[in-house]
């Protein structure tokens, strides 16, 4: 970059007041020799007075105490929200490895047979199964007892 575009980049601080003392000087000695950036400087300075005169909106009182008090709420829901993930993870993995153990136990104790309603229930598969299907009906249950525990919290607050 020459000179000429070097000073003309700067025009816009120029009138905006945004340059120190040194880099002002260069501006204003460079725009009285070039009248095509003296104009431009006048423009631009026209338009700062211009917005400098425009109604400021007013910032509602209490807004950042506002603003801070939502943020610290919202952070605190995502960290229960974390948190709960946490803890459905570590229920899901509490729960496989229970019904593993218990497996392992089982046939052990057993000696790998232990027949309920004609099913061998010391067989991996079936076994594997009826604990899914025990799981996933206990959890339908807690969905269904949170869920009008949450609505009942809703209702009172």
């Amino acid at each position: 970059m020459n000179g000429h575009e070097t000073i003309r980049a700067m025009l816009p601080l120029a009138a905006a007041g945004a340059l120190t003392r040194g880099d002002l000087a260069a501006v204003e000695q460079h725009a009285a020799t070039c009248s095509l950036c003296a104009r431009e400087l006048e423009v631009l300075r026209l338009y700062s007075e211009g917005l400098r005169d425009l109604p400021r909106p007013m910032v509602p009182a209490g807004l950042m105490q506002r603003t801070t008090a939502r943020l610290v709420q919202e952070r605190a829901a995502a960290a229960g929200r974390r948190r709960q993930d946490l803890t459905l993870g570590a229920l899901a993995l509490f729960s496989w490895s229970l019904a593993a153990v218990s497996w392992i136990l089982v046939r052990v104790f057993t000696g790998g047979v232990w027949i309920v309603l004609g099913a061998n229930l010391a067989d991996a598969g079936t076994w594997f199964l009826a604990s899914a299907l025990l799981a996933w009906t206990t959890a339908g249950v807690a969905v269904v007892a949170l869920g009008k525990h949450h609505a009942l919290v809703r209702r009172i607050l």
